[in-house]
């Protein structure tokens, strides 16, 4: 049975953890952020888990992740969950994809903001950081729209399973997209939280006919509505499987969710 968390940001930001059963739906949050697998299992090479496609669906209709031995970026969009192979395209995930780490989310926005004239991933990220109401919160966002220009990564699958997270993350081919009508979806992770969810902005981006995708490293766009929901709960479920059981998990920082690194010599669309 899958160990699960359930983490919630009380006063002085402390955390209240509450143990529960795996696959007990009666005691999911649904105004939780739900959760399988942690950044610093991914730092510990463990590229493995149990979630499959078909629960994922069951926990939200938005989300961000990766599938197993890395092997594609996982995008979640309106309910549908999309794998995203090494060179950008993207297909529905059979319901029996599993994961070793994969955010879901039962998008209810309460509100929207709108941004402009974003000239890149840092400035993207900068003004998030001003509208949003605070900083120690998590975020997640929707917006849809024409972007003037996207540079994505999508995750191409490791030979070797004991390959550094950091290494790989350097061998990741780029793709650029220029005047594309698309979603974006993706998690606000305060800093502080950077072991349990990827810190800062974590966005995957989906054209508008979902036939490509990828993880957002940079973008520019003139104006773009962004729907809005903040968190103050993950709902967290451990990759329990042999490896995450039998090793000791070292305390490795994770990259934020863009400006990771790469390779440039994409092939065409």
């Amino acid at each position: 049975m899958n160990s699960r968390l359930t983490i919630g940001l009380v006063a002085a930001f402390g955390l209240l953890t509450q143990a529960y059963a795996h696959d007990d739906e009666s005691n999911q949050d649904k105004s939780a952020i739900q959760q399988y697998g942690l950044p610093v299992t991914l730092m510990n090479t463990i590229y493995e888990g149990t979630i499959t496609a078909k629960e994922m669906k069951s926990l939200g209709d938005i989300g961000v992740g990766v599938s197993n031995h890395l092997n594609g970026e996982l995008t979640a969009v309106d309910g549908v969950i999309y794998s995203i192979a090494a060179d950008g395209t993207a297909t529905v995930a059979p319901d029996d994809l599993q994961a070793p780490y994969m955010s879901m989310i039962r998008f209810e926005p309460t509100h929207s903001i709108t941004l402009k004239n974003i000239d890149s991933f840092k400035e993207l990220s900068d003004t998030v950081s001003e509208e949003i109401e605070s900083v120690n919160s998590f975020y997640v966002f929707r917006a849809r729209g024409r972007f003037n220009h996207t540079r994505l990564a999508s995750a191409h699958g490791v030979e070797d399973e004991d390959v550094d997270f950091f290494e790989y993350l350097n061998s990741r081919q780029m793709y650029e997209l220029e005047e594309t009508d698309g979603t974006l979806v993706g998690i606000y992770t305060p800093d502080y939280l950077g072991v349990i969810s990827i810190p800062g902005l974590h966005f995957h981006f989906q054209n508008a006919d979902n036939t490509i995708g990828g993880h957002l490293e940079d973008i520019r766009f003139d104006t773009i509505e962004f729907q809005v929901q903040e968190f103050d709960r993950i709902d967290l479920a451990l990759p329990n499987v042999e490896e995450f059981r039998n090793e000791k998990m070292r305390m490795i920082q994770p990259p934020s969710g863009a400006g990771a690194g790469g390779t440039e010599d994409a092939p065409d669309e």
